[in-house]
């Protein structure tokens, strides 16, 4: 890219935003086509969800998407399962170890019961 705009004066505005612009990522997704229309569901983006919005959505990715999008589904959520079960035990741990009712108790608690719901 040039660093001198239109004019030739030199202008390394457009140089430095694209140079620090984001290079875009492979995301990876779920398509499903169903006869209505159809939904991609950025898989980075939207797990972590809540309980009612996992129960709306996945009979539609049993129902629609394809085998292949739904391992490769299955293998990400296996691997969050994991992270999150390591950061349960590791917070349990943790409020273990300190004076029961402290504030610090309540706080590795409150960690642990959160990395539970997600």
């Amino acid at each position: 890219m040039e660093r001198r705009n239109a004019e030739g004066y030199h202008d390394p505005t457009a140089y430095g935003g694209m140079r620090m612009a984001e290079q875009k990522k492979e995301t990876e997704t779920v398509k499903m086509v169903y006869k209505n229309g159809r939904m991609e569901l950025y898989i980075h983006e939207f797990f972590p969800c809540t309980a009612a919005v996992a129960k709306k959505v996945f009979p539609l990715i049993r129902r629609f998407a394809k085998e292949d999008d739904r391992e490769k589904l299955r293998q990400f959520l296996r691997i969050k399962a994991r992270e999150h079960s390591g950061k349960i035990k590791a917070f349990s741990e943790k409020a273990d170890s300190l004076t029961a009712k402290s504030e610090e108790w309540h706080f590795y608690r409150r960690k642990a019961r959160e990395e539970q719901i997600i």
